[in-house]
């Protein structure tokens, strides 16, 4: 088996993006990381998207090769080794929150002051609040508040 990678990068979007756009980009998204074997968690932050893709390292730089030629802004944070998938029940977890709660869940309330702040967000940081919002979700999905679209199926 090839080594498994995990990739965080931060868009922005159009001022004039809608609910309906947010679920079609999921729904490709989610087509994408089935075709390739990728699981991950995107979160909608005021405007702004945070996804992490992971596996195995060639399928998840294929999937990131064609979401970079989208027309958003686009800033890659990280892309290290990993031994395990953090969500690997996952196709794509989805959450959408607020910037000040984004910042509520890293300990500092103003760090998000400005929709536009989470672009410049640090590594430490985006893997904190996809890992708390990741938790947050599969709690939820396991009290069956949500059900996330699971890998298999």
């Amino acid at each position: 088996m090839e080594k498994l990678i995990q990739v965080i990068y931060v868009s922005s979007t159009t001022a004039d993006i809608s609910e309906h756009d947010t679920v079609q980009f999921l729904k490709v998204a989610r087509t994408a990381n089935r075709t390739h074997d990728v699981s991950g968690m995107m979160v909608y932050v005021g405007g702004c998207f945070l996804q992490l893709l992971e596996g195995e390292a060639a399928k998840v730089d294929a999937v990131c090769a064609s979401i970079f030629h989208d027309k958003r802004d686009m800033r890659m944070i990280l892309r290290e080794p990993i031994a395990e998938r953090q969500f690997p029940d996952w196709i794509m977890g989805f959450e959408a929150i607020e910037p000040r709660e984004a910042g509520q869940l890293l300990g500092e309330p103003e760090l998000f002051a400005s929709a536009s702040q989470l672009v410049n967000i640090d590594y430490n940081n985006a893997k904190t609040l996809l890992s708390i919002i990741g938790r947050r979700r599969w709690q939820s999905d396991r009290s069956g508040m949500f059900r996330a679209i699971r890998r298999a199926g």
